[in-house]
C-alpha cells in the first residue's frame, strides 16, 4: 500500500513547449495553404475568363473574316449589283457578321467586316484591286492602236488612251474643236490639235490591255433565248423586224448591215464586221442595264446618217465613225484604231458592261489585309 502513494508530493515534470508549438505551425501551414487555394481559385477564374474572353474574340475574327469571303464571292460574281452595299447575317451559335463594300478614290475596294460573338466584337478590313484590265466607268475612248479626230466638233465626256497614238487632222486644226471633259493618255505621241481640257495629258505612259467580251456567251444567248442569225445579213427597221426576246440579244454569225432608220433594244452582236448606213437608235433593256451596245469581231463603221447608241460599243479591230452625227453614251473600245469624224459625242458608261453575261465575273486580286 505504501508503493501506491510514494509519488504523491513530487511536482510534475515541465513541460518543454514543443506541443505548442506544433501546433501553432500546423495553424500557420494550414492558414498558408487557404490563402493559396484562395489564391489559386481567383488565379484559375481570371484566367478561365481570360481564355474564354480570348476564345470569344477568335469566334469574332472568325465570324468577321466569314463576312468578307461572302462579300467577296458576291462582287466576283456580280460586281455592279454588290459593290456599295451591307450585308448582314446571324449565326446560330451567337455569332454575327456586319460587312460593306466600299469604292475608294483609287478605284480600289475596301471589304469592311465587323464580326460579333457573345459581346465581343472583332474587325477586318481587305482591300481588293477591282477589273485590273483596266477598263473603268471613266473610260470614254481606249483603243489598241491610234484615236484620230478628223474634221468637226468632238466632245469627250470621260478618259481617252491610246496604246499609240493620238491625232487630228492636222491641215484643218481651224475646224477641229475637240472638248475632252477629263484626261488624255497615250503610249506615243500627243500631236497637232485644237482641244480644251479639264484632265491631265500625257504622253509616253505605259500600254493597257483592253477588255476581252467572250463572243461565246453571247452567240449561246442568243441561241437559247434571243434572235441568232446565220451568214452575212443586212437589216433596217422598226426593232430591226426581229420578234421580241427575252435577253435582246441578235446575234448574227457574219457580216450585219443596218440600212434605213432603225431601231433596237438591246445587245446587237456581229461575228464579223458591223456597218450602219442608215440612223440608228439603239437602247438599253432597263431589266438589264449592264449590257453593251454594239460588239463586233471585226470593223465597226457609223455611216453619214448618224446614230444613238447607249452602251459600250466593242470592236476587235478598228471603230470609224465618219461624216456622222454620232452619240454614244457608254464609251468605246477598239483594240485597234477610233476614228471619229464631223459630230461626236462619246461619254463614259454608267455601269460596267457585262464581258461575259454567262459568268459574270469582274478581275478581281486581292490587294492585301488591312486590319
Amino acid at each position: 500500500m505504501r508503493a501506491l502513494h510514494q509519488d504523491i508530493g513530487k511536482p510534475p515534470a515541465p513541460h518543454d513547449g514543443r506541443a505548442g508549438s506544433a501546433l501553432i505551425a500546423v495553424l500557420g501551414v494550414s492558414m498558408i495553404l487557404m490563402l493559396a487555394g484562395v489564391t489559386m481559385v481567383i488565379l484559375s477564374r481570371q484566367s478561365i475568363h481570360r481564355v474564354q474572353r480570348m476564345v470569344n474574340y477568335e469566334q469574332a475574327q472568325a465570324a468577321a473574316e466569314s463576312g468578307v469571303a461572302d462579300m467577296v464571292a458576291k462582287l466576283f460574281f456580280d460586281y455592279s449589283s454588290w459593290l456599295g452595299t451591307t450585308i448582314h447575317t446571324n449565326f446560330i451559335s451567337n455569332g454575327a457578321y456586319h460587312v460593306t463594300s466600299q469604292l475608294q478614290p483609287n478605284n480600289r475596294v475596301l471589304v469592311i467586316s465587323d464580326g460579333l460573338y457573345m459581346g465581343v466584337s472583332n474587325r477586318t478590313v481587305l482591300e481588293l484591286i477591282v477589273n485590273p484590265d483596266p477598263y473603268n466607268l471613266n473610260s470614254a475612248i481606249m483603243s489598241g492602236g491610234n484615236t484620230r479626230f478628223d474634221v468637226g466638233i468632238f466632245t469627250i465626256n470621260g478618259d481617252i488612251h491610246a496604246n499609240q497614238n493620238i491625232t487630228t487632222a492636222w491641215f484643218l486644226i481651224p475646224l477641229t474643236y475637240v472638248t475632252i471633259n477629263d484626261n488624255i493618255w497615250a503610249v506615243g505621241t500627243i500631236d497637232h490639235w485644237n482641244a480644251f481640257h479639264t484632265g491631265t495629258k500625257s504622253n509616253g505612259v505605259p500600254s493597257r490591255p483592253l477588255p476581252v467580251f467572250n463572243f461565246e456567251s453571247y452567240r449561246q444567248m442568243a441561241i437559247d433565248d434571243g434572235t441568232y442569225l446565220e451568214g452575212n445579213r443586212t437589216l433596217s427597221g422598226i426593232n430591226l423586224k426581229q420578234p421580241a426576246t427575252a435577253n435582246d440579244i441578235l446575234y448574227v454569225n457574219g457580216n450585219l448591215t443596218i440600212n434605213g432608220a432603225s431601231t433596237f433594244t438591246g445587245t446587237i452582236v456581229a461575228n464579223g464586221n458591223i456597218n450602219i448606213n442608215g440612223l440608228l437608235i439603239q437602247n438599253q433593256n432597263p431589266i438589264n442595264p449592264n449590257m453593251p451596245a454594239l460588239l463586233s469581231t471585226g470593223n465597226i463603221v457609223l455611216g453619214i446618217a448618224g446614230c444613238s447608241i447607249n452602251g459600250l460599243v466593242y470592236s476587235k479591230v478598228d471603230t470609224k465613225m465618219l461624216f456622222t452625227l454620232t452619240y454614244i453614251h457608254g464609251g468605246v473600245v477598239s483594240l485597234g484604231i477610233t476614228r471619229l469624224g464631223i459630230l461626236v459625242q462619246i461619254d463614259h458608261g454608267d455601269n460596267l458592261p457585262a464581258w461575259d453575261p454567262l459568268n459574270p465575273v469582274v478581275p478581281i486580286i486581292i490587294g492585301g489585309w488591312l486590319k
